[in-house]
């Protein structure tokens, strides 16, 4: 099924995202695990285990882990957009992609899984592992697990919470920032639904400190 298309500053390393209305997922194919990989099992304990995947691929800098794992999203466009990525597009085109936003902003951005892939290793080596503050080392990181059940705007996803310190551009500023990458069991194995990014430590803190999630949070301390 397809649907019409309809403050903080960008960071580094991602693609230009823009304010678009949220577009519907469109059907990929699954991941196959290899006979030596156990099977992947779906709740809370089955996604921990899946987490321990997340955490290796972060620490080896493996993007497309995470781009061969992504549901695609598509959007339909009208063609008289002003914002989002249907811009410039013509009426009837359809752009397909693995959806990104920012924390507490409208942009957004559909990622071919190519680019994102490439997006995610770039952003997991651009981190700053010499520097330290409260919550650790500087190096991206896999820094929690979470929960958020289904509501009237969003669909059910475990939530694997990366963290890690990344400059913030041409001057010498740094900051912690966190990526929350949503994932959902369908047939047979975690896929990534949804990529949001907290470019600055204050949109970051809640995922930090697990103020984000009261339905589930823990630190990743394995």
């Amino acid at each position: 099924m397809m649907i019409g298309c309809g403050d903080e500053s960008e960071p580094r390393t991602h693609p230009a995202l823009t304010e678009s209305a949220s577009p519907t997922q469109a059907a990929t194919a699954s991941p196959t695990a290899s006979s030596t990989e156990a099977a992947e099992a779906d709740g809370e304990e089955g996604f921990r285990a899946f987490a321990s995947q997340i955490a290796a691929a972060v620490q080896s800098g493996d993007g497309g882990f995470f781009a061969d794992r992504g549901i695609e999203d598509e959007l339909v466009c009208d063609g008289s957009e002003e914002l989002g990525p249907c811009v410039d597009q013509a009426p009837g085109a359809i752009l397909r992609g693995i959806p990104g936003g920012v924390a507490q902003s409208d942009a957004f951005a559909l990622v071919t899984p190519e680019d994102y892939a490439v997006m995610i290793s770039q952003w997991i080596g651009s981190s700053e592992p010499g520097l330290d503050d409260a919550y650790g080392n500087g190096a991206a990181a896999l820094f929690a697990v979470a929960y958020r059940p289904a509501n009237a705007f969003q669909e059910e996803v475990h939530q694997a919470i990366m963290s890690g310190i990344y400059p913030l551009g041409p001057v010498a500023e740094k900051e912690r920032q966190a990526r929350v990458l949503g994932f959902q069991f369908v047939d047979g194995t975690w896929r990534l639904t949804e990529d949001l990014l907290a470019t600055r430590e204050l949109t970051a803190e809640p995922y930090l400190t697990g103020e984000c999630c009261p339905d589930g949070w823990e630190p990743w301390d394995d």
